[in-house]
């Protein structure tokens, strides 16, 4: 298979993640979503239009070579995504297949060498009742562009069924994003960013949890996964006062776990490394590419006396982060003494985040697979590989709660040291929404 493009640059979330020690190119380290789909569907047209999908995003069939010096991109034509289609199993129940394709789609692996970089399997129960898992690669796709693999699947199977014309406008390709990114490090704005952010996290270490046994020289286990819910009622306080006052879901969550931090290690000034969607550019906003960015969000809880005070605090904080935003292999270039923490044998990276929609989102658009799609979840997820460390995520769910896991190496971590670290966070929320003039200490 001969590539399209010369050498093209790469981002630099692909030189962050393709580091010699990341696992981020493992093919274990994939991202998928499963559907549940209602009525007749179009095989040759679910087809086409997954084909159409590759065709139109690049991302999906481009391989990163990183052993070159530098490291670059290459392009490939547009070539058939892989579809399994299978009849329901006659020794299993609906909801018996539905959870062996979610663990089979999450134990999936995904060789960052073989394009294209999406795989797709539907099970069909009878002709109105479906199961389609999408399964692509974490160095391909982030989150939001998963969103938009279904949007765009959705809309090219529409054009495919004579539903309704594919009327989408071209959109930048990720290898427009990496020459941005190039061009943009030189303009006085990134200059400006750097400068905040070296003055922000001047003397900061990233908050790390303190394990339960030493790190090994290497990983055997797979990372497992501690599931939790923060339910609909609590939900329903944290949406009641975002809806009063000038906070975000986002910022009350991570309020909740500065207050957890301090708990935990007593520091007043929390630098908590949290998920970004970095696309703070509008022009790469339908872009499928790996966009995701950390942010570190450093917020000084000295002088805070309420929890309110500890929101307006994190409010100030996430506001200047976003209006700064800059890429965070070149704040760690910049500030090499913020990752010093990780280079400790006792201690283990924090990732806290957070997103306030779901990928139902995707499916609720002018033109659907089916009659009707819903997204499939699972709580219970395990993982082999992550790019370090450990992941705390939150999510709004469309039922009104928070689909929340913190995934971990048990090597060095016990279920039950996690599972206090979540019923503590939990109590913090409820004790926070209970009263947000209660002094934070005392949560």
């Amino acid at each position: 298979m001969t590539a399209i493009d010369a050498r093209l640059p790469v981002s630099s979330q692909q030189l962050l993640w393709g580091a010699k020690t990341s696992n981020a190119f493992s093919p274990r380290f994939i991202i998928h979503v499963t559907l549940r789909i209602t009525g007749h569907i179009d095989m040759a047209a679910l087809q086409a239009a997954l084909d159409d999908v590759v065709a139109r995003h690049e991302a999906l069939r481009t391989i990163v070579v990183r052993d070159a010096n530098p490291p670059y991109q290459l392009v490939h034509p547009a070539m058939p995504v892989p579809l399994a289609v299978r009849e329901l199993a006659p020794h299993l129940s609906r909801q018996q297949a539905v959870e062996e394709q979610l663990a089979e789609t999450e134990a999936a692996s995904l060789d960052v060498e073989h394009l294209p970089l999406l795989r797709a399997v539907l099970t069909r129960f009878d002709s109105q009742d479906h199961l389609l898992s999408l399964v692509s690669h974490h160095s391909a796709c982030d989150g939001w562009s998963m969103n938009l693999v279904v949007r765009e699947l959705a809309a090219c199977y529409a054009a495919r069924t004579g539903e309704r014309p594919l009327d989408r406008p071209s959109v930048p390709q990720y290898q427009d994003y990496a020459r941005w990114q190039l061009g943009n490090r030189a303009q006085p704005a990134a200059a400006a960013n750097m400068a905040y952010w070296q003055k922000q996290l001047a003397g900061a270490g990233l908050f790390t949890l303190p394990t339960d046994r030493r790190i090994p020289a290497a990983y055997t286990a797979p990372y497992v996964q501690h599931p939790f819910v923060i339910d609909r009622d609590l939900t329903a306080s944290v949406v009641r006062l975002v809806k009063a006052e000038p906070f975000t879901a986002s910022m009350v969550m991570l309020a909740a776990f500065n207050v957890l931090a301090h708990r935990i290690s007593g520091t007043l000034d929390p630098a908590i490394s949290t998920m970004w969607a970095g696309r703070s550019e509008p022009q790469f906003k339908d872009t499928v590419g790996v966009f995701l960015n950390f942010l570190t969000m450093r917020t000084d809880l000295s002088g805070c006396r309420s929890f309110r005070d500890v929101l307006v605090r994190t409010r100030a904080t996430c506001l200047q982060a976003y209006q700064h935003e800059a890429l965070h292999q070149q704040v760690l270039e910049a500030i090499p003494s913020l990752a010093e923490p990780l280079a400790s044998p006792f201690n283990a990276y924090l990732v806290f985040g957070y997103w306030d929609s779901s990928l139902a989102s995707a499916t609720a658009g002018p033109s659907s697979i089916g009659q009707a799609v819903s997204v499939i979840r699972k709580r219970t997820r395990v993982s082999e590989t992550l790019p370090g460390g450990v992941t705390w995520g939150m999510g709004m769910t469309s039922s009104g709660e928070v689909d929340a896991g913190v995934q971990f190496s048990p090597e060095i971590f016990d279920e039950q040291t996690v599972a206090e670290w979540v019923s503590d966070y939990c109590r913090i929320l409820a004790g926070a929404m209970a009263d947000v003039d209660r002094e934070w200490q005392e949560l």
